[in-house]
Order: structure tokens, then C-alpha cells, then sequence
């Protein structure tokens, strides 16, 4: 994954729209861990374009990382960003090559 702003931005609005998704299920319980999984996952996002806007590639790639592992739980949703290309279309996995 490149190691700029956008790509910050997909992981981080990937995680909040599982935690979305989460909360409604759980409703109205789980309100606490929404706040607390949102916060991480946004200071998170907030440190990695800060060291991309640093040009820190090795910060950046451990936050992004750690973006990554809190996605990690829907490694199997289609939206997964780990599951899309470049140019922000999902792997086709017939493609030789192509990420699955």
C-alpha cells in the first residue's frame, strides 16, 4: 500500500464504517467500545499523515500497519482495503498477478 494521506484516510473510514456497522448491531449496548475502538483508530489516522507529512516513511508504516491490524477482524469484508488495487477497485483474483 503507498504510504500517502489517501491511503490513511481508506483504512481509517474502512475501520469506522465496521465500527458503525458494529455499534448498530450491538445497540444499544456497546456504545463505550465504539468510542474507545473510534478514538484509536482516529489518533491513529491522525499520527500516520503526520508522519507522511513529515516524510517519516518508517513511523508511517508502523501506523499504517497498526491501521491495518485493527482492520484486521473484517479481513474478509469485499471493502476491505487489504482486498482492493490501486486504483480502488477490488482484486480480480481469475488475473494472474492480482492480490486475492
Amino acid at each position: 500500500m503507498p504510504l500517502d494521506q489517501q491511503t490513511g484516510v481508506r483504512v481509517y473510514q474502512f475501520i469506522v464504517d465496521r465500527l458503525e456497522d458494529r455499534r448498530h448491531e450491538h445497540y444499544p449496548a456497546g456504545r463505550e467500545a465504539y468510542e474507545a475502538d473510534w478514538t484509536a483508530a482516529h489518533d491513529l489516522e491522525k499520527d500516520f499523515a503526520q508522519a507522511v507529512h513529515a516524510d517519516d516513511p518508517a513511523t508511517a508504516e508502523q501506523l499504517l500497519q497498526q491501521l491495518m491490524d485493527m482492520a484486521a477482524p473484517w479481513c474478509n469484508h469485499p471493502h476491505h482495503p487489504a482486498n482492493q488495487t490501486r486504483d480502488k477497485h477490488q482484486a480480480d483474483p481469475t488475473v494472474p498477478g492480482a492480490r486475492s
